[in-house]
């Protein structure tokens, strides 16, 4: 592929509100269409263009592999204690006695971790895609 400083700059300048817009999808996702997979999407989106835009781009897959791991497991370990705190699993773990804005919170802290890894899972792929390619 070559090399467009033309691309390079439009990338600069979009790669902030690539990210605004995506925390924004993730934020908002209990109210409004969105949340964690689509915030997640978006932000994976952004990475990847600062990551193979530049002339010489090194990536550390395995801190994107390792907050995968770890956010799955987190993930799993969140549905199971809704189990014993809901008794349902997958559920919001916070009694409906709470108050709303409580329980809203869980969820976009919830979503945050769904969005994060979803970005993680996907500049991965997007990666070994990159490097099967070379």
């Amino acid at each position: 592929m070559k090399d467009s400083d033309s691309i390079r700059c439009i990338a600069r300048i979009l790669y902030p509100f690539m990210l605004l817009f995506g925390c924004y999808i993730i934020i908002f996702g209990d109210v409004s269409p969105g949340g964690g997979f689509q915030g997640g999407v978006i932000l994976a989106t952004a990475r990847l263009v600062t990551l193979y835009i530049p002339e010489k781009a090194d990536i550390d897959v395995e801190i994107f592999n390792l907050a995968e791991k770890l956010l799955f497991l987190l993930l799993l370990l969140l549905g199971l204690l809704s189990l014993f705190t809901v008794g349902g699993l997958f559920t919001n773990v916070l009694s409906a006695e709470l108050p709303h804005e409580i329980r809203r919170w869980f969820l976009v802290i919830l979503n945050l971790a769904i969005g994060i890894k979803v970005s993680s899972g996907l500049t991965l792929i997007f990666t070994q895609f990159v490097k099967e390619g070379e």
